[in-house]
């Protein structure tokens, strides 16, 4: 695990399933903002919420899913946004089966429209695998946040990746590091001060008063 964390594979995977993800959140919200009626009435067809509540959710998660998306696709908060994304993607699991277990017969309004459907039209299965795919990317996305072309400080912050990151950033740390191994050197009270052979003996034969 650690020998494949923050290799060039687990990068490149990383930013696959980070874009790929973006892509996908990127397309549900646009689909829904630009019908915010239909969107409100995908989400009360499920008949899981209270209406209102039903209805600020109809609004509100398309905005959502586009804040999301662009997080993703920039790269800022990779593994809290994939936390959030996962989280939002087993809801949609949770939803779809429930509606599945219950008889119901709607169209899921992930990427637009919603609603009920004729019976027999409904098909849940693909669904519930595709849902299930887009948790699994999420997931690995919070396991390994690390990936190219990032604001993340390429996963390397760990809880949050909230700071900037640029290449700046590595060099900083890099310097950082070296100026560590200096003062270590220099721990017991010495100086790491060179001096050159000429200069050792012009000091060597200074005359003392």
């Amino acid at each position: 695990m650690k020998a494949f964390r923050g290799s060039t594979a687990q990068m490149w995977i990383s930013t696959v399933l980070r874009l790929g993800l973006a892509v996908v959140l990127l397309w549900s919200g646009g689909a829904k903002v630009s019908e915010p009626s239909q969107a409100v009435m995908a989400v009360q067809a499920y008949q899981i919420l209270p209406a209102g509540v039903g209805e600020f959710v109809g609004y509100a998660l398309p905005l959502f899913e586009l804040a999301m998306g662009v997080a993703l696709l920039v790269g800022v908060a990779t593994r809290i946004t994939a936390v959030v994304a996962g989280a939002l993607m087993t809801a949609f699991v949770v939803g779809v089966a429930s509606v599945w277990a219950r008889g119901l017969s709607i169209d899921c309004g992930c990427f637009g429209g919603g609603g009920a459907v004729p019976e027999g039209e409904a098909n849940y299965l693909p669904v519930l695998l595709r849902d299930f795919s887009f948790v699994a990317m999420s997931a690995w996305l919070v396991v390994f946040p690390a990936t190219r072309w990032a604001i993340d400080r390429s996963g390397k912050a760990g809880t949050g990746d909230l700071g900037l990151y640029d290449e700046w950033d590595d060099q900083a740390e890099s310097q950082q590091g070296r100026h560590r191994r200096a003062d270590d050197d220099d721990r017991g009270g010495y100086a790491s001060v060179e001096y050159s052979d000429d200069q050792v003996s012009d000091q060597a034969e200074e005359p003392r008063l």
